[in-house]
């Protein structure tokens, strides 16, 4: 497949009387997004008026979202982020565009009124930590005035994904994904994820037939990831079955790099960085939750039983050991979930390369407690930011260790 060339200069932006300067570290790779010289335009254009995007549109655009927010004191300028947003002004205004639901191959899927599929198919936001990635999708997501449309973390979707597979009964010759695609298109003709990455080879295969259906049913697909396209399953087991989807990927949704820059989630008021800090231990921390001591039993989570050091009135008091070295995974944790008003974990090992597959476990646990906005406290016999200095998790522990630092800031146990 022969790919586009860009449709302007990475990292490059035209402004009159400067010439091409420089938007802050911003690396956009245009494959096959019509109309990209608004990028420029919308740039300049930014302070206090209405860009040749949205002039004359009644559409509540990212844009506005920020300069609400801005101006409000809700966040602080980041030169990186302001330059996505005429991208995602467009691409809010491209789903917004009218569209109707046709039959194609025993399906039916969304099409414009001109018959044809939409140019823009979505963006792929990815950068370091804590860098803004999911308020900014939050914004474009906010701005499309379309009920289809459906703002999901990735570990659930798979889940959902997986289930309604096992479920369902296409019609006739109707290929099987296809046909959950179209399902999930009627639902959603934008679809948002969160924190998206490969931790399966059984993943990484699903998802490039299901991105190519999706494609297919006129779905607009974005995402956040801290993990470039190139490097999903970076270091997996036969990673060559994933290359024919991230290509998929690269070749159909706008990407995007939010440079290095501050995280945001380690700021708090009065600009100082949190830190993990702890000077309660997780036994005084459950008491000051619950008002009871704690007492040793055991959790059932969908079928698997966990050992638990406390559990009472939504707190749950865990070891290490016994949450991310057993035999459980994302469907067990999100169980948690739905319970969970606080959790504790103590006991937190250093981790090497050999302990892969734990501190995985711990990543995808920490993700579904961010996604409910759940508090978490960690104590351990190392500090949380040095536990997973390298191996394959390495990377994915620093996006841990950021929501850590945020989630120990919503409540629970005070420090």
């Amino acid at each position: 497949m022969t790919v586009p060339e860009p449709a302007f200069a990475p990292g490059l932006d035209f402004v009159p009387g400067l010439g091409f300067v420089n938007v802050a570290g911003v690396d956009c790779q245009s494959w096959g997004v019509a109309n990209m010289s608004g990028f420029s335009r919308a740039l300049y254009s930014w302070e206090g008026m209405p860009t040749e995007l949205d002039a004359g549109s009644g559409q509540d655009l990212p844009s506005r979202h920020w300069q609400r927010a801005l101006e409000g004191g809700l966040i602080q300028r980041d030169s990186v982020q302001e330059a996505m947003l005429p991208l995602l002004d467009q691409v809010a205004l491209a789903v917004g565009e009218p569209v109707r639901r046709v039959a194609w191959r025993g399906v039916e899927v969304w099409r414009g009124v001109d018959g044809d599929l939409p140019d823009v198919r979505g963006v792929y936001l990815h950068g370091d930590v804590g860098r803004g990635k999911s308020l900014l999708m939050q914004w474009l997501f906010d701005s499309v005035p379309i009920a289809e449309k459906r703002r999901v973390h990735f570990h659930p979707f798979m889940e959902e994904l997986h289930h309604r597979l096992h479920q369902a009964t296409p019609p006739g010759r109707v290929d099987l994904v296809l046909y959950v695609a179209s399902l999930i298109s009627a639902e959603a003709r934008l679809l948002c994820f969160d924190e998206f990455y490969i931790t399966t080879i059984a993943d990484g295969v699903l998802l490039g037939r299901l991105l190519s259906a999706l494609h297919h049913c006129g779905v607009t697909l974005c995402a956040t990831s801290n993990w470039a396209p190139d490097h999903l399953f970076q270091d997996g087991f036969n990673r060559a079955s994933v290359l024919p989807f991230i290509e998929r990927l690269k070749s159909r949704i706008q990407v995007c790099e939010l440079g290095h820059g501050v995280d945001w989630r380690r700021r708090v008021p009065g600009g100082v960085a949190g830190g993990q800090g702890l000077t309660r231990s997780p036994e005084a921390c459950f008491v000051h939750l619950t008002q009871t001591a704690p007492v040793a039993s055991s959790l059932v989570l969908r079928h698997t039983t966990v050992p638990v050091l406390g559990m009472a009135d939504g707190v749950f008091w865990f070891g290490f050991e016994a949450l991310c070295n057993a035999m459980v995974g994302r469907a067990e944790y999100m169980n948690l979930c739905s319970q969970a008003k606080t959790v504790i974990i103590s006991g937190l090992p250093g981790l090497t390369a050999d302990d892969a597959d734990a501190a995985m476990r711990f990543v995808v646990l920490v993700d579904l407690l961010y996604e409910h906005r759940i508090p978490i406290r960690v104590h351990g016999h190392v500090a949380l930011d040095e536990a997973c200095p390298d191996g394959p998790a390495s990377f994915a522990w620093r996006r841990l260790v950021s929501r850590v630092h945020e989630l120990s800031r919503l409540g629970g146990c005070p420090e």
